[in-house]
């Protein structure tokens, strides 16, 4: 009986330890240990934003099957994207719910995880002075989020552009709606969300760019390691076209290159 008992206690002491998640040691080096400490933004839907009291998003339901699939609780802290970067390499938060656009400045800053997608820029103006293309934009005044990486991409391909930064994209839209700058550039998710949610804008010409990432401390490596592993899960099960899908506009489609980065990675159907 006795024996028994000790064979079942040891059986109990093994499957607990099952359970237990290689973070929960402190492996990962995490802010607060057993928990993904993640930064984002309350204004930027479809990508993270503050609803009903609650962060939800396209990146923000993925950053939570990211950490589920770690073993991990996860907490939400807003910021400004200009701060978001500092705070992870200083390790005021583990990640973000965002998708970075990833260039060699910002790889000296953090490291970046596999693609979560690629970045695609959409130029919005007002349909009674509307800029068909960036060329268009040329000698106008057009506005963009305080540290995003667009502002290079812009300034490169409309070098005649003024580029006027505001803190984020609700005070930019405020901006054109009030005819303060001729045009928006920003991702076009968020661009045919504002053109929805306003009949008096339009967006007009897509840019393509980049690799955007999720954010690691360089000096985090089996995080970022945990953490393309679980991404790498969440595209082969089709968990992250789901959610394409459902925070997506309709009938916009993964970037093909994903499917490159992600072999076997299901298709996404037609819309």
């Amino acid at each position: 009986m006795i024996r028994m008992r000790i064979l079942m206690a040891g059986a109990l002491a093994l499957a607990a330890c099952a359970q237990v998640p290689a973070a929960m040691a402190g492996s990962l080096e995490l802010v607060t240990p057993g928990v993904l400490k993640v930064a984002y933004r309350t204004d930027d839907k479809p990508v993270s934003f503050l609803q009903d009291g609650k962060p939800t998003g396209f990146m923000v339901e993925l950053m939570n099957t990211v950490a589920q699939r770690m073993g991990l609780k996860v907490t939400y802290i807003s910021t400004t994207f200009a701060a978001m970067l500092p705070a992870v390499r200083n390790h005021q938060y583990d990640t973000a719910a965002f998708g970075v656009l990833v260039t060699p400045q910002r790889k000296t800053v953090v490291n970046f995880t596999t693609p979560v997608g690629y970045g695609q820029a959409q130029l919005v103006s007002r349909k009674k002075a509307a800029l068909a293309t960036l060329q268009d934009a040329q000698g106008k005044t057009v506005a963009i989020t305080t540290g995003s990486a667009l502002i290079p991409l812009l300034r490169k391909m409309a070098p005649k552009v003024t580029i006027k930064e505001f803190p984020n994209v609700a005070s930019s839209t405020n901006a054109l709606l009030a005819g303060q700058v001729d045009g928006l550039f920003t991702g076009n998710a968020t661009a045919g969300r504002i053109a929805v949610q306003h009949p008096e804008l339009v967006a007009t010409q897509t840019v393509e760019s980049d690799a955007n990432a999720l954010p690691v401390a360089k000096d985090h490596p089996a995080l970022l390691a945990a953490m393309n592993k679980a991404l790498a899960a969440a595209m082969a099960d089709g968990t992250y076209g789901k959610l394409f899908a459902k925070w997506n506009p309709k009938g916009m489609r993964i970037p093909q290159r994903m499917y490159a980065d992600y072999p076997g990675m299901p298709r996404q159907a037609a819309q």
